[in-house]
């Protein structure tokens, strides 16, 4: 029987305040203090060498890795923020300002991190012709509204509407293969768009498809309006069918809508819920040759969408026998006043019997208010008795991230 939320208390969708438990650790760079020694005419060179070679700057020291990000003073420039996925703390934006080498144009900022972390980024240069009144937080929030893209780095992640983001990442942070990259000879599937429940959906159809064949696996991917247009998930499922590490599958990718519609959907609401496995399915694949074998379909998410992914699976096993959550928001509570539901799901996995579900859970050891709710779940699912695949990485809550592991994270859970 599905968990219902309580009635007649809001859901919350905002995280708790948590406070990091650690700042990232900010390091000087063996290059750019060779820089300080070396004078002006080096500074010159490095451009040269780094509008050839890109950024950030990559160094090795002793078990870590450094990364340096550098900004080119473009017009005369008091701060630059350097906002790294969750090494920017929103909360004191002042330790992300990058530091001028003295007498020159460059910025720098200087992180050390595990060789295998990556993150999005963005610059946020103050460039402002005015004085401000105190160098406080309300300063350093307008300035964070200026965002620009690293023009030397030629990598970036896509994003709704400029500036996009640039992606930075260690020397063993990028899997291989790559399997969101397009590859010259594998077969594509084709994909349209259809309207089902007043909401629009992104079908993605193998290559090769045939209506008449044996009924395909079935994936619902939420977030449709993100892994359709903008990442997109295409290629994952053309280069994982092509290398035979999933069957060939139809997938369908339903918009989330506006943030509130987003909020109060995703936050394990049941009519939501009962929208994915029956009306979804059916009005999406009218005309598609789909499994109703749920251990051949998969319903995945990420953030508040891995939330609502895991409430499916678990209200409706008899649909959903997989369920694959990326950084799923499960700190999430029902605004009870004395917060007794905060991990209000992992509580209902703890008193249920256990379901014909099979998991994967992965989680950013960033995500400082995210990973022991993620942990907390991971337990409470071994306990249960539940197949689970779990796995930490070096990054944060990022789409990059979610991007470069998806592959791997379905195959894990649909093999070919």
């Amino acid at each position: 029987m599905a968990a219902e939320r309580p009635k007649n208390v809001p859901p919350t969708s905002v995280p708790p305040r948590t406070p990091r438990p650690a700042p990232p650790a900010i390091v000087d760079s063996p290059r750019i203090q060779r820089l300080r020694d070396d004078g002006p005419d080096a500074v010159a060179r490095f451009w040269a060498e780094v509008a050839h070679a890109g950024t950030p700057l990559i160094e090795r020291d002793r078990d870590a890795t450094l990364i340096t990000f550098v900004w080119r003073e473009r017009r005369p420039t008091r701060d630059v923020l350097a906002l790294v996925n969750k090494l920017a703390d929103r909360s004191d934006l002042s330790r992300s300002r990058m530091r001028r080498l003295p007498g020159s144009d460059l910025w720098h900022l200087t992180y050390r991190v595990r060789d295998d972390w990556m993150g999005s980024y963005h610059f946020a240069p103050d460039e402002s012709e005015h004085e401000p009144l105190e160098l406080g937080p309300a300063h350093w929030r307008e300035v964070a509204t200026n965002l620009v893209a690293d023009p030397l780095n030629p990598v970036t992640l896509r994003q709704s509407r400029p500036p996009h983001k640039s992606v930075a990442a260690g020397p063993a942070a990028t899997p291989s293969p790559r399997w969101w990259q397009r590859r010259s000879g594998v077969p594509e599937g084709t994909v349209d768009a259809v309207e089902a429940g007043g909401r629009q959906v992104w079908r993605y159809l193998p290559p090769g498809y045939r209506g008449h064949a044996e009924a395909y696996p079935v994936m619902v991917l939420l977030d449709g309006d993100i892994w359709g247009p903008l990442l997109p998930v295409a290629p994952v499922l053309d280069n994982l069918i092509a290398a035979g590490r999933i069957p060939p599958l139809v997938a369908l990718l339903p918009e989330s809508g506006d943030q509130p519609t987003r909020f109060t959907e995703y936050a394990c609401d049941p009519a939501f819920t009962e929208y994915l496995a029956t009306g979804l399915i059916a009005e999406a694949g009218h005309d598609l040759n789909l499994t109703s074998d749920p251990s051949r379909t998969v319903i995945a998410g990420q953030s508040l969408g891995g939330l609502a992914a895991a409430f499916a699976g678990f209200s409706h096993p008899e649909r959903f026998g997989n369920v694959l959550s990326q950084s799923g928001a499960f700190w999430w509570k029902s605004s009870t006043p004395d917060d007794v539901d905060a991990e209000w799901f992992a509580h209902q996995v703890a008193l249920a019997g256990r379901r014909p579900v099979r998991w994967h859970v992965e989680v950013g050891l960033d995500e400082w208010v995210n990973l022991r709710p993620n942990r907390h779940l991971r337990d409470v699912l071994t306990a249960r008795g539940y197949e689970l695949t779990y796995s930490e990485f070096a990054g944060g809550h990022d789409r990059l991230c979610w991007r470069e592991r998806f592959g791997e994270a379905l195959s894990t859970l649909l093999p070919g």
